[in-house]
């Protein structure tokens, strides 16, 4: 079973379900759903030291209902296959207006607007739900840069290139640093983010001007280059798209408003891993900026 939850809670929802007892005890509770479960079953069930403090820890962030010493699971749990109609007609209505645009643009649409629409339109509220049986490839939108640009990467946890935004995320969330991002951290380490964006935002104003010449050895061009972010051939060239503003005219179907909150999260969840199948198949990477060079 996968779990998901808002962002304004991802440290304190995460820190419960890393936790190995957590899919054991969700686990467990689920599949005696229909009995009553007490206290006594489930020490005898998990015995490890911690049980009861971990157990009183979900009690108390809501995700374990305690009633008249009867324990059950406090959050829905969805299955893909529940959902696949409404997830089929909101995916093709959007498909349809996608196919409308170039390669590339499709692409900057998924990164852009439909991940907002699927992603950063949530309620401020508080969610958290579970999926069973899914089969939908966990993707990642990862951002690094200024206030000018902003590098953006969408990949998933299978396929994670080594990108920019792809590396300082890594290095944020202090991840293991893997064979294919090595180079880069030999180069560049745990430098700081504003003052490294502020270094390529000159070579990447001056390539845009086609005013850029590597007159010597730089930390900042030789990162560019491992990451496939500018090319030399007999002038450096920028292999990331831009995106200046957002033009993109698409009408972004209305979920049936008597969903609860953890339902539109799940069905906008389903609906951009469905378009991505077919728009996004592998990673891609782009520059979103801000202001003008």
């Amino acid at each position: 079973m996968n779990y998901y939850y808002s962002k304004n809670k991802e440290n304190f929802y995460q820190k419960l379900t890393d936790d190995p007892l957590f899919s054991s005890l969700t686990d467990y509770l689920y599949e005696h759903r229909e009995q009553e479960t007490i206290l006594r079953e489930l020490k005898k069930e998990f015995s490890q030291n911690k049980f009861s403090h971990f157990l009183d820890l979900l009690i108390d962030a809501g995700l374990i209902k305690r009633e008249e010493r009867r324990y059950h699971l406090n959050f829905p749990i969805f299955d893909p296959k529940d959902y696949l109609q409404q997830t089929i007609s909101a995916a093709v209505t959007i498909a349809e207006q996608l196919k409308r645009l170039s390669f590339d643009e499709q692409k900057l649409a998924m990164g852009e607007v439909i991940w907002a629409y699927c992603f950063e339109d949530e309620r401020k509220e508080a969610y958290f739900y579970g999926v069973r049986n899914s089969r939908e490839t966990e993707l990642l939108r990862t951002t690094a840069g200024n206030e000018k640009y902003r590098f953006i990467t969408l990949s998933s946890i299978e396929h994670f290139p080594l990108t920019l935004a792809n590396y300082f995320f890594v290095q944020k969330n202090q991840l293991p640093v893997t064979k294919a991002f090595k180079e880069l951290a030999e180069l560049i380490g745990d430098v700081n983010e504003a003052y490294f964006f502020d270094q390529i935002e000159v070579i990447v104003d001056r390539i845009r001007k086609n005013k850029y010449k590597n007159r010597r050895p730089s930390i900042f061009h030789q990162s560019l280059l491992v990451t496939n972010t500018i090319k030399e051939e007999e002038s450096f060239t920028l292999e990331l798209p831009i995106v200046e503003k957002n033009n993109f005219e698409i009408e972004l179907p209305t979920l049936d408003p008597s969903l609860t909150m953890e339902e539109t999260a799940f069905l906008k969840r389903q609906i951009f891993s469905e378009l991505s199948k077919k728009f996004i198949p592998h990673a891609f990477s782009y520059i979103k900026e801000y202001g003008t060079i």
